[in-house]
């Protein structure tokens, strides 16, 4: 039967209390140097219920009730050794346990630290992923409280669904089996900063995985709002209302912005916010006529003497265009060069038609304005643009590079992106006979290091499911784009796992 030893069970409490987590018991609080917390603020005390029976199904959310915004997420997490907490629980103060074995344990780590998973970003539909806490490969402790686990005293169910799980690897970077709760190695979790700790060390039980409920829901300072600030009474949650500036701290606020050609008036606290109609914004309209003297050819510019888009601000809906009567239709250059659109605006004073006008053709052009003028901008401006501009002659064309697509389906929007096919790449070998040190390695044409340009910022390589250090005074160096030179032997089943991600 396990049991933590008394010198363990008082560290933990003690260094809880102190507001450290446990990762040794050879270091007093004072040495410890990540925290730990009994929940007191309100940014890190969760603001919403939580499901007292969840289902422990990863990446799943769920909430407390049907209806209500999820609160939690199964998620496994990566276990990886803490450093500075490797000693043998044997030595004086090391607080071993008295369970078989335990007396002739070896040194070894002792504490370890729960991580995002890698692939956390693509696995989840969480809606805070990749905003800065639920991140991939996130360190739980780092967040300060604004990534917990969910400890076991919020459901009564037996199994309780909240006791985290940890498993070993098995063998080739996967999930192998579980360590359970009871075993002889007597973990113990901090679910505020997710620390496992380990009293007794054994190297057939080292954990790699871990398996926890993180609270995804609101804090307890995103729920109070603006009632934490002195207000009375409760109010709505989830209830929209207009302010008058972006206060930062209030969740659900629209802020009230006053279009063209209105003014308002504040009065201050306790008075009235008036809108009124712009005196100086009253429309006034302005029409040109143009007869012409010859012909013009499609596609030519036509310079204006009298007329000035600006006071319309370049925009359709204060500016008409008639040909002989006809209300003719706006456009960029590129769809007046398809025919698609029959004129465009070149700048204050010119436009350009689709067609050809003859001699007598009448152009009527009708500006009007709401009091405000929007400035043309100008052809010498540095703009990029996703398609051809001829009438910006400063303007830059965006494509796409290799690995990169666009999308400019969407009206408004410029979508870039990189297709995970091409992003990240993963090679697997199996060594089939011993290797000895500093002699090249060929992993075959299944890997490519140049992709990511040799660089150890896009390359990871793992031996038997342990991350490797490049160098050469280290685990390895690269010798070709197929090939690595490790620098101490290898044994038959050894397995290589590469990850290069392109540049």
């Amino acid at each position: 039967m396990a049991g933590k030893s008394n010198t363990s069970a008082t560290y933990f409490a003690q260094k809880k209390l102190f507001g450290k987590a446990h990762t040794s018991n050879l270091k007093t609080d004072g040495e410890e140097l990540i925290g730990s917390n009994i929940q007191t603020s309100l940014s890190i005390v969760f603001g919403e219920s939580v499901p007292t029976s969840p289902s422990r199904t990863l990446y799943l959310l769920q909430s407390a009730s049907a209806g209500m915004d999820p609160t939690v997420e199964y998620i496994q997490f990566a276990v990886t050794a803490l450093t500075g907490t490797t000693y043998d629980a044997n030595d004086t103060g090391g607080g071993s346990g008295s369970d078989s074995g335990e007396s002739s344990q070896s040194s070894g780590v002792h504490a370890y630290k729960l991580v995002m998973p890698s692939t956390y970003v693509a696995s989840s539909s969480n809606s805070k992923k990749d905003e800065g806490v639920f991140n991939n490969d996130k360190i739980i402790h780092e967040t300060l409280g604004s990534l917990q686990l969910v400890p076991p005293f919020y459901s009564q169910t037996a199994p309780n669904p909240y006791i985290v799980k940890i498993y070993k690897d098995d063998g080739s970077g996967g999930v192998g089996d579980e360590i359970p709760l009871l075993d002889n190695i007597d973990w113990s979790v901090d679910y505020y900063n997710g620390i496992l700790f380990v009293q007794d060390y054994s190297s057939s039980k080292e954990p790699a995985y871990a398996r926890a409920f993180a609270y995804v829901g609101k804090m307890a300072d995103e729920v109070t709002g603006s009632s934490s600030s002195g207000g009375g009474g409760d109010g709505d949650a989830g209830a929209s209302y207009l302010t008058l500036t972006a206060t930062g701290s209030l969740s659900n606020e629209r802020v009230l912005t006053l279009g063209t050609g209105l003014s308002g008036s504040d009065a201050g606290s306790g008075g009235a916010f008036t809108i009124s109609l712009d005196a100086e914004a009253t429309t006034t309209r302005d029409r040109d006529v143009y007869t012409m003297t010859g012909s013009l050819n499609s596609g030519t510019v036509f310079y204006l003497g009298n007329t000035d888009f600006s006071v319309g601000g370049h925009n359709p809906s204060y500016i008409d265009v008639h040909i002989n009567g006809q209300l003719v239709h706006s456009g960029t250059s590129v769809e007046v060069a398809s025919s698609d659109a029959d004129y465009t605006i070149v700048n204050d004073s010119a436009i350009k038609f689709s067609y050809a006008l003859e001699k007598d053709d009448i152009i009527d052009i009708t500006t009007s304005t709401s009091g405000t003028t929007a400035s043309p901008v100008p052809a010498s401006t540095n703009l990029i643009v996703h398609t051809a501009e001829p009438s910006l002659t400063n303007s830059r064309l965006l494509s796409a590079g290799t690995g990169i697509s666009i999308d400019t389906s969407t009206s408004g929007i410029i979508s870039i992106s990189s297709p995970a096919s091409q992003s990240r790449h993963k090679s697997v070998y199996t060594v089939t006979a011993s290797h000895a040190s500093d002699s090249i390695l060929e992993i075959g044409s299944s890997v490519d290091f140049s992709s990511g340009s040799h660089d150890l910022q896009y390359i990871d390589v793992y031996l038997n499911g342990q991350l490797m250090t490049s160098g050469s005074t280290d685990d390895y160096v690269l010798s070709s784009n197929t090939s690595i030179k490790f620098k101490f032997v290898l044994e038959i089943n050894d397995v290589v796992q590469s990850f290069v991600h392109h540049e």
